[in-house]
Order: C-alpha cells, then structure tokens, then sequence
C-alpha cells in the first residue's frame, strides 16, 4: 500500500483579550497601547497511513516571544495524551516576536512578567485549534522549494576589541527562505510553511504585533484564499536582527517597515510557490535528546548579595538567583527534537535562541535537508558559539541576566551541542 499523508489544518488567534505588558523590549512600560497586528496560533496535524500503520505528529506555530519550558511539557504531555502519540511527535514552535505577551515566569521582570489569565487563554485557544485541525484532516501531496531574502545582518560587530550590538555587514546570514506546500487533490493549498531566520525586532512599538512573520503570512494567507493556513518557523537567529541601519548604527522602526519587511518576504514566499518545486515523499519520524551544557565560574551567595542593590537587570538577575538557589548549577539541560516529515526533509527543535553559525552548520552537515527551529518546546536563553564565547557580547554574556542564568557558557557547549545533533539524527542521510 502506498503511504498516504493527510493534514489538517486550524488557525486562531491568542491576541490578548484583556491589557498586558508586551515582552521582549525593556523600555516599553505599561500595557500595550493598541494592536497592529493580531496574534494567530496555527496548527498542521500530519496523519500518515501505510498499509495497517497509522503515524501521527503536530506541528504548531504561535505569534509569541516564545512559550515558558515547563508549561511546554506540559502541554505536549497533554496533547500527547489526547491524541496517542509520543511527545516528541509534538512541537511548539514560537515565531519570537518581540510584541507580544510574556509567556514565562522564569525570567528577570525586565523581560516582562506573564499575566495567568492569558496564558490559560492561550492553552484553550490551543486546544480548541488542535481539535479543529484532528477533523479536516485530507490527503495533500507535499512539495519544497527555496528562495532568497534579504532581511536580516548579523548584529556582533568587533569594535576596538570589544563585542557591540552594530550593524555586520561582513557577518553570517542565512538567507534562505524554504517553503514546503500542502496541496490537496483538487490542487487547493491547504498549508504552506515558511522557514527564514530573522529576529521579528523591526519595532518597538508599545502595540500588539505579529510583526514581519505574522504579517508575511496573512498575506500568503490571503492570496491563496481564507481555508489556506500559512505556519512561520524561525530558524536560527539569535544573532540576526532586521537591516534598519542609519549612520552605521540599527534604530527601531515602525508599522510601515513591519508591513514592508512582511511584503518582502511574502512576495518571495509566493515567487517560491508560484514556480515548480521539488515533490517530497511523506515520512514521519520523531525522537529528541537532551544533553547538558556548561557554565563557567559561578557567582558565589556572598557576590549575588553584592549586587542585589544594583539598578535594572543586574539587581533582578542577583534576587532571581538568591531566591532560586538551584539555578546555581554547573550545567543546564538543553533538548533537540527531530521531527522528520518527508524522505528528504526535517526539523531540527531547539527550546533555546541560537545563532546563526548553527543554523548554517546543521543545514550544511545535513545538505539542507534538516532545518533547525528554535525558539521550540520552551526557551532556555541565547546559545553562542565558542569563538562568540570568548568575544562576550550580547548573546554570550549580557543576554544571561535577562534569562537568570548563573554565568557565561563553557567554550565546550558548541562541541557539544552538535555532538548531540549529530547523534539524535541518527546517522541516517535519508
């Protein structure tokens, strides 16, 4: 018997019925002020039949920072339960816009703080879409294609042998923009998804906003008619953020630019899918690995209680430590999950933000037919290479206050990190 895929669909919105704190930009004070762009969680639930064997996974996409580790668990326990499969077989993905609610509590307040009522919100939207997407399920063929777009500048610069937040013009990117499309018998797109690393950063607005991916996908959404559901997944960012730059330096736009850069990527989304694309055979596979990554030296009690006086991030990161004492540990858990969907096609969750140098490795170690999805299944912090180890910077030192981390990665975590991909991919070359 020949494997047969079917999909279903859903899509619905999480904007926040009730005033929150948006997250991801400590500046912004007070409730957001308005919405731009409603915030929309999407679901593919993918059913493979072969002969007496029925597979299943779920792939699902929200416009959120990201979703918090442990409600992550979770929910693909439940989810997990309710539909039989193994909890790798599902995947919580976050498009990591910065104008959206905090989803987590296990951050310092700079972040921003979750408010209770929408994450229970947010649980109900989901599972009410999981449900609506278990019932349209219907056979589609699969097809994947790439193109290009030139959104995002890598954002480490070395100035005067110091690690600054500038324009790099000179740093890795990843421009690829791969697009897989579901179509069903009659030719309908039921789903297209999109893959592309960029940080959703264009605005600072104090306005609820899908940003450039949300807006990116609406537009697909619209063009292929209101049954079609386009899912964003973003790759490995961490160290890419959008090309506004005047005078050598970034600054923060607007709606206007959100809208433009969301036109961009559309448009080349759509060239992609407009054009012939390579057929993919069905497969569905999953399976995850967890491994530990290493600190350097850690803060005493007596250095916490030192600092606990000091202004913004530094005193929350300090309070944050001393009233959770158990974050002081040497080493951290780190999860991949492999979500196989195609004989020449699967993806790589992360449940950290990691930058670009990994992304490229993963797609070059594995020709392209792997590609990495952080900001999945929960958010441990930025992942820097070894070299981003040693510069410090951002991603490497600053960013560990935010996240509550103890102190800087070990340089051994990029060995590693892809030690473990290495392993939980399993060999195969499909």
């Amino acid at each position: 018997m020949k494997a047969i895929l079917k999909l279903g669909t859903a899509k619905v919105e999480i904007t926040p019925q009730f005033p929150v704190a948006l997250a991801g930009f400590k500046e912004r004070k007070g409730s957001f002020e308005g919405v731009a762009h409603p915030l929309h969680l999407r679901v593919l639930f993918f059913q493979l039949e072969e002969a007496d064997r029925i597979c299943r996974s779920i792939l699902i996409s929200a416009d959120l920072i990201w979703w918090d580790t442990s409600h992550a668990k979770n929910l693909r326990k439940r989810i997990a339960d309710r539909w039989g499969l193994e909890e790798s077989a599902v995947i919580l993905h976050a498009t990591h816009t910065h104008s959206g609610p905090q989803t987590s509590n296990q951050f310092t307040p700079s972040l921003g703080c979750p408010v209770d009522g929408y994450l229970q919100f947010l649980e109900d939207q989901l599972m009410a879409a999981l449900e609506q997407a278990s019932v349209n399920i219907e056979p589609v063929t699969m097809e994947h294609g790439i193109g290009k777009c030139e959104i995002g500048i890598h954002r480490r610069k070395l100035v005067k042998g110091k690690c600054v937040m500038a324009p790099n013009p000179d740093g890795p990117t990843d421009q690829e923009v791969h697009v897989i499309c579901f179509r069903t018998a009659k030719e309908r797109f039921k789903a297209i998804i999109t893959h592309y690393a960029c940080h959703p950063t264009t605005t600072a607005d104090n306005s609820i906003s899908s940003e450039y991916p949300g807006v990116a996908m609406d537009l697909v959404e619209n063009h292929y008619g209101k049954d079609s559901v386009a899912l964003f997944l973003q790759g490995c960012s961490g160290d890419i953020r959008p090309a506004l730059v005047k005078n050598g330096l970034f600054y923060r736009g607007t709606d206007l630019e959100v809208k433009k850069l969301g036109k961009k990527l559309a448009d080349e989304v759509l060239w992609v899918a407009g054009k012939t694309m390579s057929p993919l055979k069905p497969v569905l596979k999953n399976r995850k690995v967890q491994t530990s990554l290493s600190f350097k030296t850690l803060p005493t009690l007596a250095e916490l209680r030192g600092k606990v006086t000091e202004p913004d991030v530094m005193g929350e990161w300090s309070s944050l430590l001393l009233a959770q004492p158990d974050r002081i540990n040497l080493e951290v858990p780190i999860e991949f999950t492999y979500l196989q969907i195609a004989n020449s096609l699967a993806f790589l969750a992360i449940n950290a933000e990691v930058v670009v140098d990994y992304g490229l490795w993963i797609k070059k170690t594995f020709a392209g037919k792997v590609l990495p999805i952080p900001y999945s299944n929960g958010m441990l912090g930025y992942i820097p290479t070894a070299k981003q180890t040693e510069e410090g910077g951002y991603e490497a030192e600053e960013s560990l206050y935010y996240f509550g981390l103890p102190a800087p990665f070990s340089v051994s975590i990029e060995k590693e990190i892809k030690k473990s991909i290495i392993t939980l991919e399993g060999g195969e070359h499909f």
